[in-house]
């Protein structure tokens, strides 16, 4: 989240910070949803474009657009909510308020979800037991879980079956902070060792890990070193928007997992916000294709595969998600793939130990 990068202390929140925008309509306003679970971040902010909608129909809409946030009314009174790994549910053993006001600072409580926005009006929900009932505090920005997925990586690193995304942070202020890699792997694999793997294969990427711990990552221009100042935090996901702390390294990767490493500042720590797709290392690409060829890029028919090798070679093609698609035996000179029955987007295909993304059009 660039909003928070560098600052050991977050500034108020206001309109600009909101990351996740739902709706359409000349007006704008932000819903801000408080757990006040005692988690670090328990607060949570989205923005909504309309044109005089009213808080229910606001919610409900943020709520078909993000897959991480459940909805519940009854009788047009909003009843129980639930994002990540925060839930709200009425009677158990608190209740939802709702609040008004046009920043964070202003809230004041309201009559509930059934009031008519009018531009740049904020609405909060806070869960609460009346005793007293507490407005909705500082809240994050939500991210916007299909901002970014195993889709948009470039730099694959592994082999096998299962899937899982590793992304570093670094928090720096910069431009771009934020970067992804993918990893494949079958069945039992770590973060650790998928950090190892990674940084293996990207001579760019240098991880320092003491007794199991991660103390230090440098990758390009970027640099986190424990304790100056900032640490580094683990989290894990299935998706950008719904980010938790785990145990560390030690963590078990699961089919389809994001794995985050982030540099912040204690306490609070902040989660990784948007990444970009780490670039593939020319040199390392050309190590890896120096006897296999593959054109053309994307491939929208027909997918030749040129293979430079005296001994039958094993080629499969696979989905993001890990489901075999196409399996062909190369020998050598040019073997023609038919990838019409492909859906369009990106597969990864693995041959001798080896990996690669392909792009079907």
């Amino acid at each position: 989240m660039a909003l928070f990068a560098g600052l050991s202390t977050r500034a108020q929140f206001d309109l600009s910070q909101v990351e996740f925008w739902v709706g359409s309509g000349p007006d704008s306003s932000v819903l801000v949803v408080d757990f006040q679970d005692g988690s670090d971040d328990p607060s949570y902010a989205w923005g909504y474009l309309h044109n005089g909608a009213t808080g229910e129909a606001m919610l409900t809409a943020i709520a078909e657009a993000d897959v991480n946030l459940d909805v519940e009314f009854a009788s047009g009174s909003l009843n129980s909510m639930s994002y990540g790994g925060h839930a709200g549910i009425g009677g158990a053993p608190d209740y939802w308020s709702t609040w008004s006001g046009t920043n964070i600072a202003t809230m004041n409580s309201n009559l509930g979800v059934s009031g008519v926005l009018a531009n740049g009006d904020w609405l909060g929900c806070s869960y609460t037991d009346f005793d007293p009932a507490l407005p909705p505090r500082e809240p994050i920005p939500a991210l916007d879980p299909n901002q970014f997925t195993a889709d948009d990586v470039l730099f694959w690193v592994g082999a096998g079956q299962d899937t899982a995304l590793l992304v570093i942070d670094f928090l720096d202020g910069t431009e771009t902070s934020s970067y992804a890699w993918g990893y494949l792997f079958d069945g039992a694999a770590t973060a650790e060792m998928m950090l190892l793997d990674i940084a293996t294969a990207d001579d760019q990427l240098l991880p320092v890990i003491s007794s199991g711990f991660l103390s230090d990552i440098a990758y390009a221009d970027h640099e986190g070193i424990g304790g100056s100042p900032f640490y580094w935090s683990t989290w894990s996901a299935i998706n950008l928007g719904s980010w938790t702390m785990n145990l560390g390294l030690s963590t078990t990767l699961s089919n389809g997992a994001l794995f985050g490493c982030s540099y912040t500042d204690f306490p609070p720590p902040i989660a990784p916000g948007y990444p970009v797709a780490a670039p593939f290392p020319t040199g390392i690409q050309d190590r890896i294709t120096s006897s296999i060829h593959f054109f053309p890029q994307p491939a929208t028919d027909l997918l030749y595969v040129r293979a430079e090798t005296t001994t039958p070679l094993s080629l499969t093609i696979h989905s993001i998600s890990g489901e075999r698609v196409m399996q062909a035996t190369l020998s050598k000179g040019t073997t023609t793939l038919d990838v019409r029955r492909l859906s369009a987007g990106n597969y990864v295909l693995r041959f001798g130990g080896s990996a690669r993304l392909i792009v079907v059009d």
